[in-house]
């Protein structure tokens, strides 16, 4: 499916949205997975078509909503435990992949999130936008500090002037993400209000978050034909593009989905 910005951002759209990031991940550790490791390929296969099934159903808007997020809570927990028993036999160098340990905890990370989310959304509770901001931005900044790094460990070193831009984009992401944290303990909850110091850094965040949307398509569309040499996963590109809109559209919106 080519790139979409515009998913539905109803509750079966922001399950749908959780549901095919992790799915996204299995198909990418998929590729990374050694020939030799037949077990842990199938298991993959598995959860990659499970998760695909539940998806469809978000996306369709098929079947009672408290079952869906159910299914989709049972898929993501079982993803996550899978991720995170590869995680730990890759530390101790009982299994073949090529997929960084940083990847594994990326992808463990946004499950987690995913499962946080479905919870939210069960429960009914309400964020208060101050929150959200604080919330969505130490989250996802860490996110998108990660992406540039996988795109830079994707891409062939002849590439200078991409690397170039990639590294100055990273370090601006780190700097963010730093500031993400120092506000979460500086402006201290309640947070009733949201503070000029807040708004400003939000802002910061969406103009940033925007022009990241932009490059990675920008690279996307290079790497589609084939102007750039790379050994980025196909869809890669896509996939952490939609993660960014959804980062700025959050805080657009002062929500947590």
């Amino acid at each position: 499916m080519s790139y979409t910005d515009n998913y539905e951002r109803d509750v079966y759209g922001i399950i749908a949205f959780w549901l095919r990031n992790n799915y996204d991940h299995g198909r990418f550790f998929d590729r990374e997975i050694s020939h030799h490791e037949l077990e842990l390929a199938r298991a993959n296969q598995h959860m990659i078509q499970r998760l695909g099934r539940i998806w469809n159903k978000a996306e369709s808007k098929q079947g009672d909503l408290g079952g869906l997020i159910n299914e989709a809570e049972h898929a993501t927990s079982e993803f996550r435990s899978s991720l995170i028993h590869t995680m730990d036999k890759a530390l101790h160098c009982e299994v073949i992949i090529s997929t960084p340990i940083s990847l594994l905890d990326h992808m463990i990370r946004e499950a987690e999130e995913s499962q946080k989310v479905f919870k939210l959304i069960q429960s009914g509770g309400h964020v208060l936008a101050a929150d959200a901001v604080i919330h969505e931005s130490t989250f996802w900044l860490r996110q998108m500090a990660d992406h540039l790094g996988y795109i830079h460990h994707y891409l062939d070193v002849s590439n200078y002037e991409l690397h170039d831009r990639v590294r100055k984009m990273t370090q601006k992401f780190e700097r963010l993400f730093l500031q993400a944290n120092a506000l979460r303990t500086i402006i201290r909850k309640p947070r009733n209000e949201m503070l000029p110091v807040l708004n400003t850094f939000k802002q910061m965040v969406i103009k940033e978050a925007k022009d990241l949307e932009v490059f990675k398509l920008e690279l996307d569309d290079l790497i589609k034909h084939c102007a750039a040499i790379t050994t980025s996963p196909p869809d890669l590109l896509e996939h952490i593009a939609r993660e960014a809109h959804h980062l700025w559209r959050n805080l657009e919106d002062g929500v947590i989905s």
